[in-house]
Formats: C-alpha cells, sequence, structure tokens
C-alpha cells in the first residue's frame, strides 16, 4: 500500500473513535500571514518552515529550492506575531534545513494572554492569573518518486492556567503531489494532512482530546502569476466542518495581493467561534519580497474581537 492509502486508512481510524471534547484549541490558531491571507487554504501550497502547522509534507518542497554551498539546498527562517486583542498575543518561530535526503524543520508556538481577574460565586474580584500556550515541532519530509512529497511532526505540548498545568504531544502527517503531467495551463496541485493525534490532555481531573484534524486541499497555479487555492478540513472532535478559499496574484515579482474566504472565519483565542456573520469569514493581505526575504501581512476576522492583524517576517539563504 502507497503512502496515501496508509495516510486515509489512519484518517478513517482516528475519525471512527472521535467523541470527546476539546482541548488546546490554541492549535487551531492559524500561522504565516501568506496562508491567513488566503483564507487558511494551504494545504497543497505549504512550504518551508511554516509548513509545520499545516501540512509537514510542504518541507520537502524547501529542498527543490536549488543546490547551494556545502550540499545545503535550502535554509528557511520565519517569525510570526499575531495581535489578537484583549492583551492576547500569539507567536511561532521557525527554522527548517534541507539536507542531502529530505528537509528537517523546527518551531515553537506560544499564546500568552493579559492578566485575567478572578472572581468567587458573588462575583467579587479575587485576584488575577495568567494563561500561556505553547506547542514546540520537530518534523522531516522527503520528495518521492513522482512529484510525491510525505512528511510527519512531532508535538510537545504545554497549557497552563493559573495554578494549574497540562502537558501532551501530538503527531501531524501529511503528504502532496504536483500533478505535473496533467494538461493544461497552469500546474495543478493536491494535499491531504491529519493534525494533532495524540492522547488529549489532562487538566486535574478532566481529558480533553486535541483538535483532530483532517485536512485536503487543491490548488492551481496559474501562467499569469496567479496561484488559486480551496480546502476542506474537518474536526470530528468539535463537530466542526470547514470551506477555505483563497487566491494569490503577483503584481510584480517582489510584491503580492491575496484574498480569501474561510467558512469558520472568527475563532477567538481558544479556537471558540463567536460572533460570527456570513461575511466574517473573509481575509486579505499582502507580500513583499526583496531577494531572500519577505514580509506578509493578513487581516483576518476573530469574533466579537473584530479583527486580527498577522505579521510573517521570513528568510531563505
Amino acid at each position: 500500500m502507497r503512502f496515501p492509502g496508509i495516510f486515509l486508512l489512519i484518517a478513517c481510524l482516528v475519525s471512527a473513535q472521535a467523541h470527546a471534547e476539546e482541548t488546546a484549541s490554541f492549535l487551531k490558531i492559524g500561522v504565516d500571514a501568506r496562508a491567513l491571507g488566503m483564507g487558511g487554504a494551504y494545504t497543497s501550497l505549504a512550504t518551508g518552515a511554516n509548513a509545520l502547522n499545516w501540512n509537514p509534507a510542504g518541507l520537502a518542497n524547501l529542498g527543490l529550492q536549488g543546490q547551494g554551498p556545502g550540499g545545503m539546498r535550502g535554509r528557511d527562517l520565519t517569525l510570526t506575531h499575531i495581535e489578537l486583542g484583549s492583551d492576547t498575543r500569539f507567536d511561532y518561530a521557525g527554522y527548517a534545513h534541507a539536507l542531502k535526503y529530505g528537509v528537517i524543520g523546527g518551531g515553537g508556538s506560544f499564546l500568552t494572554q493579559g492578566a485575567i481577574t478572578g472572581r468567587d460565586d458573588t462575583g467579587r474580584a479575587t485576584g488575577s492569573y495568567s494563561a500561556v500556550d505553547s506547542a514546540f515541532t520537530m518534523g522531516y519530509a522527503a520528495k518521492l518518486p513522482s512529484d510525491l512529497r510525505v512528511g510527519g511532526a512531532f508535538k510537545v505540548l504545554s497549557s497552563r492556567l493559573a495554578d494549574t498545568s497540562a502537558t501532551g504531544f501530538a503527531v501531524d502527517l501529511g503528504a502532496q503531489k504536483e500533478l505535473s503531467g496533467v494538461r493544461g495551463p497552469g500546474v495543478p496541485l493536491f494535499g491531504i494532512a491529519v493534525q494533532n493525534v495524540g492522547p488529549g490532555m489532562k487538566f486535574l481531573n478532566e481529558t480533553g482530546q486535541l483538535p483532530l484534524t483532517l485536512a485536503a486541499g487543491v490548488g492551481y497555479r496559474l501562467p499569469v502569476g496567479m496561484t488559486l487555492a480551496a480546502d476542506f478540513k474537518e474536526r470530528p472532535y468539535s463537530r466542526e466542518t470547514e470551506f477555505d478559499f483563497g487566491t494569490e496574484y503577483a503584481v510584480m515579482s517582489s510584491f503580492a495581493v491575496r484574498a480569501g474566504y474561510g467558512s469558520l472565519g472568527g475563532q477567538n483565542a481558544t479556537g471558540r467561534v463567536t460572533g460570527v456573520s456570513a461575511m466574517s469569514g473573509f481575509a486579505g493581505g499582502f507580500g513583499l519580497k526583496l531577494k531572500g526575504y519577505s514580509l506578509d501581512y493578513a487581516l483576518t476576522p476573530f469574533g466579537q474581537l473584530g479583527t486580527a492583524q498577522r505579521f510573517t517576517f521570513g528568510a531563505r539563504f
């Protein structure tokens, strides 16, 4: 059985067992302003260090950027900062390194919230406390024959709320394929991913399941500098079904504009969708490139908090 067949078998088995409440919802917060400006339709397009958060198979695309000194074919550094409102911030730092056989990558994400006021049964303030969530990820991907990329990632998770904390781990698997043999004016792309497969996290006496996500996406690169993409995501534990659509147009080699729509647009820092209307899923952004450096910006919906600004700095060398 080839990798995609094994991948789909695992996805079906895990999905069939999904019946519990979720925890660690911060894992749903997307990384990379480029991806978010396209509405999160990134399963087939993910590349470089940011691929660890969308589809680990996308790491392998870094190794196709050209041979460099010492046999190293590519290195990618990325930093993302997101302002979520109410003193809540999300930060991510990632690095990917192409080897002779495949690409390795690692990254860390941190969700920090400002002081939260605690109250007793009568509503009287009893002091303040903080909440911090983090995930550290290591991944590997390789390009197989027939333009098939496969990859996997391992995450170590931690959540702290006041004096209570929990730890856990999760595994991601993914595959991407460029359908270069298909006739047409552009290049079709296909990607699948299973994210956050793990035993869950336990707070006090309660255990919650991780936000298991089954994702499939298609993309299409047109020779006029335009890229189209669409994703389907299923989250069995929270019973969420998501459809994402996005486009990117390279106005020139150094500047691109993006727009997208996500059907679950407006998730807040806990991962829940609040105050969402049919129009709240729209997102947009732009990207600048200069030599090996890039700066991407996205403005995306964030439930009752309004919109969130997302910035990503990247360097390839």
